[in-house]
């Protein structure tokens, strides 16, 4: 606790720390309010012209024996009006003028510095300040002029505010743009002049800019943002101050360190923006879908077989490892949601289990079948949107979406939709490979999972509602079939028969119910 004392103490014993402590405070107060405003406008640039403009007035001062101040304001008043004037009697935009405007005056500043020989050392403490030689005379002036400031963002807040957000609506209501654009600039010029002494031409822009870049990350509205804005600029400036004095540096840089380290501490770790937080947020997202997934696959396994779904199976079924298949199974049983046979080998659903698998499968299938007939998606680019949707769908808006299609029975690939209570309708069908020559089927489902398939069936006809008959089996394997549409099915018209080759590959993934040996009847497409 002594040693805390001493450490925050220590260094107020002396009356240039202590006046050096008073003008970093309003210094980070100062730029931080304005800082605002200048990330909210995209401003930044503008920022960075001022501070280097007022160079050459400040080293015209030097020549003619004025005040810094004097030769600092008019010199970043000018540039601000010159902004204006070059782009407005121009065809550049804003960002060039602001940059021809401050590299051309801070070139005339270095120009008029470099004839200076005999004050060096006091133009190095312009360029990149000297907040422990602050005077009693610079700390009122700094304090006179950041008063002046944040007045006048008091007085004109709302208007401000307005233009800043939304130019256009602004000037539509009635208010004066203009003024305010010359306002704020003149508003910077003084903030500028304010902090040279502190943190110089230099590193003002930081000053300028990281505070309210920050707070920009931590919050969305002003009156926040300016108050977080505030705290990190005084922060970060008393605290530059301390670890100068004790490291025996350059005050100003280690000012603008120390906001530099406050903004990236928010970019990682803010709750709203940081890295850190969104990227737990997605690892929690995609275990939790991971999980999803897990239960959706024991869930269908189970279906498919009548009975405890082996370890080994539902590895290969979600391409995972048994290992890595076995520790989602632990999860499922931690969460009540399956349990696990004594040998570990094999597991089964709970009751709550199946309820959220069904609830999974039948968000999924809905989505499917909204984004194709309302959305207007194509068959084969619908499944991995529903996939991340049925995650965030709860089970209400499930029952909306199925009463605002009419309460469909199937999906555009022909799945049975789940009812929202009880079981599942699972056809009686089987690979149209399986079929034997001569014999014809309905086709009632494909399957999903690769839109590439997708596209060569849509474009072979074979969608659920097709007929289709096996004519025989080709030298490859290749199965060739006569297939025609008899009505419009998810936006592809009627096709009279036609011949077609299916590899036997791909019509292991087409499901028909059998219709025994019927002659194919229609027009007969040519061959």
């Amino acid at each position: 606790m002594s040693f805390a004392w001493d450490f925050v103490t220590g260094p107020m014993q002396y009356a240039f720390m202590q006046r050096a402590l008073v003008a970093a405070t309003m210094v980070g107060l100062i730029c931080a309010v304005l800082s605002c405003f200048l990330v909210v406008k995209r401003w930044a640039l503008l920022g960075d012209a001022v501070s280097h403009a007022v160079l050459p007035g400040v080293a015209i001062a030097y020549l003619l024996r004025w005040e810094f101040f004097t030769g600092a304001v008019l010199a970043g008043i000018l540039t601000a009006v010159g902004i204006g004037f070059v782009e407005q009697k121009s065809r550049v935009k804003e960002d060039t003028a602001m940059g021809i405007m401050f590299t051309g005056a801070f070139a005339l500043g270095v120009l008029i510095l470099s004839a200076i020989r005999t004050r060096s050392q006091d133009l190095y403490h312009i360029l990149f300040g000297n907040v422990l030689g602050v005077s009693d005379r610079d700390l009122w002036l700094t304090g006179v002029t950041g008063a002046v400031v944040l007045l006048a963002v008091w007085l004109l807040y709302k208007e401000l505010v307005w233009w800043t957000f939304d130019p256009t609506m602004a000037a539509a209501t009635g208010l004066n743009t203009g003024a305010l654009h010359y306002a704020l600039m003149v508003l910077l010029t003084l903030t500028i002049v304010a902090s040279l002494q502190a943190v110089g031409i230099v590193l003002v822009v930081a000053m300028l800019i990281t505070p309210g870049a920050t707070a920009f990350l931590l919050t969305t509205r002003m009156p926040p943002m300016i108050a977080l804005a505030s705290l990190v600029g005084v922060v970060a400036t008393i605290s530059g101050l301390y670890t100068s004095y004790y490291l025996d540096v350059a005050s100003g840089p280690t000012m603008v360190v120390a906001a530099t380290g406050l903004f990236f501490l928010a970019m990682f770790f803010s709750p709203r923006e940081g890295i850190v937080w969104r990227n737990l947020r997605r690892w929690r997202a995609a275990r939790a879908q991971a999980l999803e997934d897990a239960l959706k696959h024991v869930w269908a396994l189970e279906g498919a077989g009548n009975g405890d779904v082996a370890v080994a199976d539902l590895a290969h079924s979600l391409g995972r490892s048994p290992r890595g298949a076995r520790r989602l199974l632990v999860r499922l049983v931690r969460q009540g949601l399956a349990s696990v046979g004594g040998d570990g080998l094999a597991a089964s659903l709970t009751g709550a289990g199946r309820r959220r698998a069904r609830q999974l499968v039948r968000s999924h299938r809905l989505w499917e079948r909204y984004l194709v007939d309302e959305a207007g998606l194509p068959w084969d680019a619908v499944h991995g949107e529903a996939h991340r949707l049925e995650h965030v769908t709860p089970e209400t808006m499930a029952d909306q979406l199925s009463e605002a299609l009419g309460h469909p029975a199937t999906d555009p690939h022909g799945e049975p939709i789940p009812a929202k209570e009880g079981g599942v309708a699972r056809p009686a069908d089987r690979p149209l490979s399986a079929l034997q020559p001569g014999h014809q089927g309905l086709v009632t489902r494909v399957d999903d999972e690769d839109p590439a398939d997708l596209r060569r069936l849509a474009a072979l006809c074979l969608v659920p509602g097709a007929q289709v008959k096996l004519l025989g089996v080709g030298e490859y394997g290749d199965l060739e079939v006569r297939v025609w549409v008899p009505g419009a099915r998810d936006g592809l018209p009627a096709r009279a028969p036609r011949a077609a080759r299916v590899p036997r590959e791909l019509a292991g993934k087409v499901f028909v119910r059998e219709q025994g040996s019927v002659p194919v009847q229609g027009r007969q497409a040519p061959q």
